[in-house]
């Protein structure tokens, strides 16, 4: 096994301003717990509240579609309801406010819908996401969707600047999704 250097490690994340990062299994108590420390280290890093709102929000809606949607899933003798999903999750400082950096694997064949729904949004301002978001909530979900399709929307009008995302291929089957969402805000 090669020997790894944590500490190196450690002093990376401090200097790129990450205040918390998890890679691996994701289920509804990993995002509790990790949701309650992060609302802590907020309030302790005395972030006033609509930032520490947002910041928690993209948080949540990042983790949810890693629950939902990552193609890597842990199961046990194939049973659906003790499955896990993983990805990962970085949140940090950046200027005068947060990002918020979440990626997972995803099949191949999802990558264009997703990508027309990300692009949908850019150029949109505050008040046309909020109309769209509305309109969306009326609606029935799409098909496959386990929720209203309303995540994106939220992340978008949480953030300070257009959502950052990338496609990285892995196989012919595969594909690993990254998206980035700036929350500008005071610290």
């Amino acid at each position: 096994m090669k020997a790894f250097d944590l500490y190196s490690f450690y002093k990376e994340i401090q200097s790129d301003k990450i205040l918390f990062c998890y890679s691996g299994p994701i289920s509804h108590s990993t995002i509790e717990g990790i949701g309650h420390t992060l609302r802590l280290d907020l309030e302790l890093g005395e972030v006033d509240f609509s930032t520490s709102q947002s910041v928690f929000s993209t948080f949540i809606e990042q983790m949810q579609n890693i629950l939902n949607y990552s193609a890597d899933i842990i199961t046990k003798d194939s049973e659906i309801e003790k499955e896990l999903r993983s990805g990962v999750l970085v949140i940090g400082h950046e200027n005068d406010g947060f990002f918020v950096y979440c990626g997972n694997k995803m099949l191949n064949k999802d990558v264009g819908k997703l990508q027309a729904k990300i692009d949908s949004l850019t150029g949109l301002d505050k008040d046309q996401l909020k109309a769209l978001y509305k309109e969306k909530r009326k609606q029935s979900p799409d098909e496959g969707s386990k929720g209203a399709g309303l995540g994106l929307i939220e992340m978008a009008r949480k953030s300070g600047k257009p959502l950052e995302y990338v496609f990285t291929a892995i196989d012919g089957d595969f594909t690993f999704f990254s998206i980035r969402v700036v929350i500008e805000g005071k610290k």
